[in-house]
Order: structure tokens, then C-alpha cells, then sequence
């Protein structure tokens, strides 16, 4: 299973299993987006609906929507 094929504009993704056996997928960015499912997959499908209909949501209220923040890159020396 590889999150790399969704696009979640560089948001970074939690997936675990919670005390009943479902998945959870959420961004650590915006906890409050979130989804279930019965396996990993299912969560992140959700996850990717859920991520859709907010986007929508500030596109139709006006406001920017939520970019994730930079992250620092290693380089070698």
C-alpha cells in the first residue's frame, strides 16, 4: 500500500488501528480531517473524499485553501 498515489498536497498522514480494529487516517497538519475504514486502504480512500469536500467547502466560502507547511530538507555536504 503506497499513500504516494493520493494526493494530499504535502500534507503529512497518520494511519493506525484503533481499540475496535478500524483504521484511522488523519493529517497531522489538521487533525480535525479525518477518516475511517475497515482497512488501510479504505481509510486513505476516505481520507481523500474527506480532503476533496473541504477543499470545496473554502473554494465555496472564498478562503485559501489550507497549504501544508515546508518542510526542511537534508542535504549532503
Amino acid at each position: 500500500m503506497s499513500v504516494s498515489k493520493y494526493d494530499f498536497n504535502g500534507f503529512t498522514i497518520s494511519l493506525y488501528v484503533d481499540e475496535q480494529g478500524d483504521w484511522l487516517a488523519h493529517f497531522r497538519e489538521m487533525p480535525n480531517i479525518s477518516a475511517f475504514g475497515d482497512t488501510p486502504q479504505q481509510a486513505l480512500e476516505e481520507l481523500k473524499t474527506a480532503w476533496e469536500l473541504v477543499k470545496e467547502d473554502y473554494q465555496q466560502k472564498g478562503k485559501d485553501i489550507p497549504v501544508a507547511p515546508v518542510r526542511n530538507k537534508l542535504s549532503s555536504l
